[in-house]
């Protein structure tokens, strides 16, 4: 393991303690969980996480009500599994967040190490399955919509990005000053506005994508990354 990547992953002695915040809201944080650790139970889940089993147990209550994970009892013993012939239809059209959302389902289907085991012993993928739908709880927090929104618009004022994110002017200005404490942007002033960059090297070392017992994928990473420049050459 390199010194980067022990570091990331909080390992050294010295390492900083991780962020309060996150680009994930904790409902997918759980699903690409369970997708790296199939036959999870709560407990592990909430462990592996760092929520409180009821916060936890509640996410994967609603992520099996909207058929995205299965429940399995075995004894006294329950486990969680993803059924990704649902999961592909999470995705979506029409703007920048659900074209990230989609690129990173798609990517986390294909590193997952069951999926192709489930397609096999699943049934096909039906039209309501892979018809786009957003669940009922968002994937990205304010932190990604924000960034996104720089992406597109690196000059847009407090207020500009206020009214794109429908969150209110203090919300953006303390988001900013933690992405900027985490150098994934960079405030450079032009006249009376200010131009944001987006670092994408320092958004691939964010400290929250790890967690205490494993870390978020890379390759999730690397599609998000891949996407917020997209959105900055669009």
């Amino acid at each position: 393991m390199t010194a980067e990547v022990a570091s990331r992953r909080g390992d050294t002695p010295h390492a900083a303690p991780r962020p309060t915040w996150s680009f994930l809201t904790n409902h997918p944080v759980i699903l690409i969980y369970v997708t790296q650790h199939p036959e999870s139970t709560v407990r592990s889940t909430a462990v592996g996480v760092r929520l409180t089993e009821r916060a936890t147990l509640a996410i994967l209550r609603d992520l099996d009500d909207e058929l995205l994970v299965e429940r399995h009892r075995s004894g006294r013993r329950t486990t969680y599994v993803v059924r990704y012939e649902r999961l592909v239809g999470m995705t979506g059209a029409g703007s920048p967040t659900n074209a990230a959302v989609e690129a990173v389902v798609r990517a986390l289907i294909s590193i997952s190490p069951e999926a192709l085991a489930a397609s096999k012993k699943r049934r096909p993928v039906s039209a309501s399955d892979s018809a786009p739908r957003v669940g009922s709880w968002g994937f990205f927090t304010n932190h990604m919509a924000l960034l996104i929104s720089i992406a597109r618009a690196p000059t847009m004022t407090v207020r500009e990005l206020a009214i794109a994110t429908k969150i209110t002017e203090r919300a953006v200005m303390s988001i900013l000053n933690q992405l900027e404490a985490e150098k994934i942007i960079v405030r450079h002033r032009e006249g009376r506005r200010n131009r944001y960059t987006v670092d994408l090297d320092a958004f691939r070392a964010f400290r929250g994508w790890s967690y205490d017992t494993w870390a978020m994928p890379a390759p999730l990473i690397d599609v998000a990354a891949r996407g917020i420049r997209a959105i900055g050459r669009g």
